[in-house]
């Protein structure tokens, strides 16, 4: 097979996983995005902040987050690419899904230290689930290097 052929379809396949990959990653960018207004609104009420500079503060959160959340996405999908023509994709995507797990769970855990407001008490096991999938997939990403840099080294 021509060689040329190869890499372009190598170059193609990568494109093609690394924005799939971006998809996931914003998805739960945006869950992350809403946390973190969600907890920033919180903790406005929580400390007796004058309401009326909450609806700055939210436009200000919501427009920074987007701006921050974007980047995020154009980011992930030049490295994800870089990573895929490289065959070390699996790595940097587990390590992504550990931050923005660890994202989440550290926006849920305000909730229960300081009195769950609005929040329900039988949330605990999403707030458990984000924690610990955040804890595996960082072991796993830590596994998928080692493997890589002991396979590299033969």
């Amino acid at each position: 097979m021509d060689p040329l052929l190869q890499e372009h379809k190598k170059v193609t396949a990568a494109g093609y996983l690394s924005v799939l990959l971006t998809a996931v990653t914003s998805f739960i960018g945006i869950l992350n995005w809403l946390a973190l207004r969600g907890l920033v609104i919180y903790l406005l009420g929580y400390y007796n902040v004058n309401p009326f500079s909450w609806q700055a503060i939210d436009y200000i959160m919501f427009i920074s987050l987007g701006i921050g959340w974007l980047a995020y996405v154009y980011y992930s999908q030049f490295h994800f690419k870089k990573r895929a023509l490289a065959g070390r994709v699996w790595k940097s995507f587990t390590r992504f899904l550990a931050v923005q797990l660890g994202l989440l769970f550290a926006c849920g855990v305000p909730y229960f230290v300081l009195g769950s407001g609005n929040r329900p008490k039988d949330e605990w096991w999403l707030l458990a689930s984000e924690g610990v999938g955040a804890l595996v997939l960082t072991l796993l990403s830590i596994w998928l290097g080692r493997r890589a840099s002991k396979a590299s080294d033969r």
